[in-house]
């Protein structure tokens, strides 16, 4: 009796032993894949940001002297010349004061010639020794401030002219009234700062964006680098500009460092405008008509079996793909246990290589690396297969697995 029990617990423990080892292979052939092609076509990765659109040159026209605008020439959006007047400050009280300061100067002047004709006359009195040396002297003195008082005199008649002059407020350059801000009859004061009574744009035909870029991106910026961008009023129109400078001044933003970067653009068609937000890309690197495979097959992880499965096909892959150094690491992730899991098993490879899983000719699941071109957030370029074979258009990658039922 006790020789049946134990044939019996023999029979039941191989039964187990023959489940656990036959059902991970059933299992196995029940696995089927979804797939997602490889492609051909044109990738581009780039750096967005926002900025602002501004004219290449401007200037802040202002007074110099308090008063009120008698008359205004200009208005938004006008076109002027260099030395065209603009506006016109009241200048009565200024013309009142000339007059007043040249008086002064007349009367600067005669006391000047009869200071002069005092002097004269004593210096010949002197040299006869008629008059004292104080006399002399005296009258030396008054001649000098008589002097002095008419430069004086002559120096308010001038500032006084000068002022006037600034009364009439003109252009320094060619350009577009982008702004304005004074109206007729309104009192400007200059005592303590030059207030802005225009905004003149040189050349509206020739635009800047002056964008803010952080730090975790300010590296993939290089001169002459072509940025892509559209404006609210175009959202279907795309603009070009090229980068002209990189500022290295830091803007703290939000905690965050940023710089900021000079984007000129070709406005000749006069669709762009000062104040404008621009959303931009910056083009850091673009290729075309390239092999393509989704991030979503590189993203893809097998399970243990299939793993298990595999490993003879990653060792053979990698001792004919990788370089040495590469390898003796890959080869060494393999035997470990710990490592060799779907979650690490491509852990050790650089940003540059990648590897993904497809079935062969045969339909025997497979596997391939290669290096890695540019790479966006949905697609990768595939540079070139790393053991030398050849892939074409259409292969279909596998980028997940489902289990039939």
């Amino acid at each position: 009796m006790k020789k049946y029990v134990w044939v019996i617990a023999l029979f039941i423990l191989l039964l187990i032993i023959g489940f656990f080892y036959v059902k991970p292979r059933l299992v196995a052939k029940n696995i089927s894949y979804t797939y997602t092609p490889i492609q051909k076509g044109n990738i581009e990765s780039n750096v967005s940001s926002t900025g602002t659109m501004k004219a290449i040159n401007t200037v802040d026209i202002g007074t110099q002297i308090s008063g009120t605008i008698e008359k205004i020439y200009v208005d938004f959006n006008d076109k002027v010349k260099a030395g065209q007047v603009l506006a016109q400050m009241d200048l009565k009280l200024l013309k009142t004061n000339l007059i007043n300061a040249k008086a002064n100067l007349g009367v600067s002047q005669a006391q000047l010639n009869q200071a002069q004709d005092v002097h004269e006359r004593n210096s010949k009195l002197y040299e006869k020794g008629v008059i004292s040396t104080k006399e002399y002297n005296a009258s030396k003195f008054a001649y000098n401030q008589a002097l002095s008082a008419k430069k004086a005199a002559l120096a308010a008649v001038n500032t006084i002219e000068v002022n006037i002059g600034y009364g009439h407020i003109t252009s320094p350059i060619n350009g577009t009234v982008i702004e304005r801000s004074v109206e007729e009859g309104q009192t400007v004061a200059a005592s303590f700062a030059t207030p802005t009574l225009f905004v003149i744009a040189e050349d509206l035909s020739k635009m800047q964006i002056l964008a803010d870029l952080d730090e975790s991106d300010i590296g993939y910026i290089k001169d002459s680098m072509r940025v892509r961008f559209t404006v609210q009023t175009y959202p279907e129109k795309e603009f070009y500009g090229i980068v002209s400078q990189r500022r290295l001044q830091p803007i703290e933003i939000n905690n965050v460092v940023n710089y900021q970067v000079v984007v000129d653009v070709d406005n000749k068609n006069g669709l762009l405008l000062p104040g404008m937000t621009a959303n931009l890309s910056f083009i850091t690197d673009a290729a075309s008509d390239v092999l393509l495979i989704n991030n979503s097959a590189l993203r893809f992880r097998p399970n243990e079996i299939i793993l298990e499965k595999m490993k003879p096909v990653l060792k053979a892959k990698a001792k004919k793909s990788l370089p040495d150094s590469l390898q003796t690491v890959f080869l060494k992730t393999l035997e470990n246990e710990e490592l060799y899991t779907p979650t690490n098993f491509k852990k050790d490879l650089p940003a540059s290589i990648n590897g993904f899983f497809y079935e062969n000719e045969e339909g025997d699941l497979d596997f391939t690396f290669f290096e890695v071109g540019i790479k966006t957030g949905l697609q990768s370029e595939i540079k070139r297969i790393l053991d030398g074979s050849t892939i074409t258009e259409g292969l279909k990658v596998i980028n997940g697995i489902k289990v039939k039922k």
